[in-house]
């Protein structure tokens, strides 16, 4: 049963909604008790999605994944250990861990590409240290899991901070190393700006513009275990979708997942070729494509049960609906996803993207 995909919420108005689901707050050890009830323990309600724990201290955990998969896991540091203190959780994954320093092999990211702490992505818990609760949605199964929590950070329009780890649908059969992480790449701010670099502060709705990098070009914060040969490291990563009726033309070196519309990036506007409206006026139709996987300079394959809505944010936040055609039988919901802003100029424009995640049936 660890390969069928559950979704749960503490969030009253969502239709994942369960009572009995442990809060989410800005405290230590928060993040790792509402993970060992999703991910291991269960609850009045919900069945666990069949992960073990592994080392463990106060506050840190290492989560297994099931069987079936590469067998990683991820190492989640919820003890306030960083410059976010409680409202920040530090974590990386591992092919094996042997001590809870954290020691182990096969890390990813590594500290050579990443100075948080020991070599590590953030999970934004909440925008204050303190008891306030924190609504999330976790949608996952045994190898696979995305978390969105409404941190408090961005309210008007409302929009989560996102995270996933797991495996991916890689185009290789004999790939055992299809494992990433998506976390934020700073530790310590609401901000979901352009930094310094050039890297986006917020990256897993970040999708990058097939462009002069093409199939090169990478999102800060998002990590594979190593190449498909299993040759070598932790590798960067970027994010695609259909770029075409997303519809940016020109002036832009990002898009957002379920985004359309003027964006400024350091002192050039965006153009759009299109806006792609919903509903489709010949079918009615809600529109939605997969977020494929590419560095090197080819597509390694794609994200489990995570879509790239093609149209603007078309649905509301927790919205739900059915699947048609290919995708009959699946359960969808829509994940508003935060407030991006892109700084360089004069003008600060901010925008709001969103997800659609499947939540029933199994992930293909």
């Amino acid at each position: 049963m660890v390969n069928v995909v559950r979704g749960v919420s503490n969030n009253p108005v969502s239709p994942l909604y369960n009572a009995s689901a442990p809060n989410l707050t800005g405290q230590a050890g928060s993040l790792t008790t509402l993970l060992d009830a999703v991910l291991v323990n269960g609850f009045s309600g919900f069945t666990a999605l069949g992960w073990t724990i592994g080392q463990t201290t106060t506050n840190k955990r290492q989560y297994i994944m099931a069987a079936g998969g590469t067998g990683f896991s991820i190492w989640v540091d919820d003890a306030a250990s960083g410059s976010g203190g409680a409202k920040e959780a530090r974590c990386a994954g591992y092919a094996t861990m042997s001590a809870t320093t954290p020691t182990g092999t096969g890390q990813f990211p590594t500290s050579s590409q990443s100075s948080i702490g020991f070599g590590a992505v953030i999970i934004r818990k909440s925008t204050t240290a303190d008891a306030t609760v924190r609504y999330w949605t976790i949608v996952g199964d045994g190898h696979t899991f995305y978390l969105f929590t409404e941190t408090g950070d961005y309210t008007s329009t409302l929009a989560t901070f996102s995270f996933g780890f797991g495996d991916f649908f890689s185009y290789s059969s004999s790939d055992v190393n299809n494992c990433m992480i998506m976390g934020r790449p700073i530790e310590n701010t609401a901000n979901a700006s352009q930094g310094a670099t050039g890297n986006f502060y917020e990256s897993m709705p970040i999708l990058n513009m097939m462009g002069s990098g093409g199939l090169s070009t990478t999102v800060a914060g998002c990590y594979i275990n190593s190449n498909f040969t299993g040759i070598g490291g932790s590798i960067a990563f970027g994010k695609h979708s259909d770029q075409a009726k997303m519809g940016m033309a020109g002036g832009g070196t990002i898009q957002v997942v379920g985004y359309q519309g003027s964006i400024n990036t350091s002192t050039t506007n965006s153009t759009w070729t299109n806006q792609f409206f919903y509903p489709n006026n010949p079918d009615n139709g809600l529109y939605q494509a997969p977020i494929f996987i590419h560095h090197s300079g080819f597509v390694r394959g794609y994200l489990k049960g995570l879509w790239c809505p093609l149209q603007n944010q078309p649905l509301t936040h927790n919205d739900t609906f059915s699947g048609t055609n290919n995708l009959s039988g699946k359960s969808f919901i829509a994940q508003n996803t935060n407030n991006v802003t892109f700084n360089g100029s004069s003008q600060t424009t901010g925008m709001v993207g969103q997800f659609f995640v499947e939540y029933s049936d199994t992930w293909n």
